[in-house]
């Protein structure tokens, strides 16, 4: 686990360096505006749809599922209202005596500490924020508690296919960030020659199939308080795991590379899951498909580097 932290810190600095921030930057906010879009464009199916499959949800679930995903609302807003007040009212002294680089390191690093920092908060006063909210929910009537859950719901719905779409994309960008920084960070590895037979193209196809199904199958899961967010971690994992790996071996490992990590099986589910968790954090899920390659791509050349 201690190797696994030091890959994420390396990829933290790394994520933001502009030749890989670029990518991020010029991927991942193009893509949110156009789910945006289309969200804006088939919300009232998806809605419909979504209503429909909470009216056959009891509502004793219904409501606890619905306090959950309040809190969840709460934090983000809390989030970033946090975030807004602090570089309204402390940014700007702070930034001036930085250099425009560092303006990216402050934003990242604000979000993820807030990001920390309310959830903890919430996780100490969990008992206290959710009788309140239980209360408020007992209180409304049934159509809008349901309303309301459908809405979230639907809004997981287009989230979870902005991360899957993110992920398809980067494992077809992934050579020409992750070769910058092998020149700069690993110049003396030889690479010449690596290239495994078996296709990432294939991996990331059949787990973006597998993912859906899963999903799927999954689905009422959603409606079962805490259950649901492990269980959603547990399928971006998932997703990570076998096909980012796949992908940097198929540019930097050979054949007795790829045998030898693959049996590493803790150390990759650690990468994926370590990833996965910050598509739960708001601004910032926007990196976390180069988060994954990148601390995959650490991992395989420190091997590479001791073998």
């Amino acid at each position: 686990m201690e190797k696994v932290n030091g890959y994420f810190l390396r990829s933290i600095k790394d994520i933001l360096r502009w030749s890989v921030l670029k990518h991020a930057l010029g991927i991942g906010l193009p893509l949110m505006a156009l789910w945006v879009w289309i969200g804006w464009l088939y919300w009232d199916r998806a809605v419909s749809l979504t209503s429909q499959i909470v009216s056959w949800i009891p509502f004793s679930i219904v409501k606890a599922n619905g306090a959950l995903f309040i809190l969840f609302f709460i934090w983000l807003v809390a989030v970033l209202v946090s975030f807004a007040v602090i570089t309204a009212l402390v940014g700007p002294p702070i930034l001036r005596k930085f250099k425009e680089k560092t303006y990216y390191f402050y934003t990242f690093a604000t979000l993820l500490i807030l990001s920390v920092g309310w959830a903890l908060v919430m996780l100490f006063k969990w008992h206290l924020i959710n009788t309140q909210i239980q209360k408020l929910l007992t209180l409304l009537p049934f159509q809008t508690v349901a309303d309301g859950i459908s809405w979230l719901v639907a809004f997981y719905l287009f989230y979870n296919l902005f991360i899957l779409s993110l992920y398809l994309i980067i494992s077809s960008f992934r050579k020409s960030f992750l070769d910058t920084l092998k020149r700069t960070d690993y110049p003396n590895i030889d690479t010449s020659g690596s290239g495994i037979s078996k296709k990432h193209h294939v991996s990331v196809l059949r787990d973006t199939v597998i993912f859906l199904i899963l999903s799927t199958v999954l689905f009422p899961v959603l409606f079962i308080p805490v259950a649901n967010i492990f269980v959603q971690l547990f399928l971006w994992a998932w997703l990570y795991r076998e096909s980012y790996f796949l992908s940097i071996c198929s540019l930097y490992c050979n054949e007795e590379d790829y045998k030898t990590l693959r049996e590493h099986k803790y150390t990759i589910w650690s990468i994926a899951a370590f990833a996965s968790i910050l598509n739960f954090l708001p601004a910032i899920n926007i990196f976390t498909p180069f988060f994954a390659q990148l601390m995959f791509f650490h991992w395989i050349m420190e091997h590479k580097s001791t073998s």
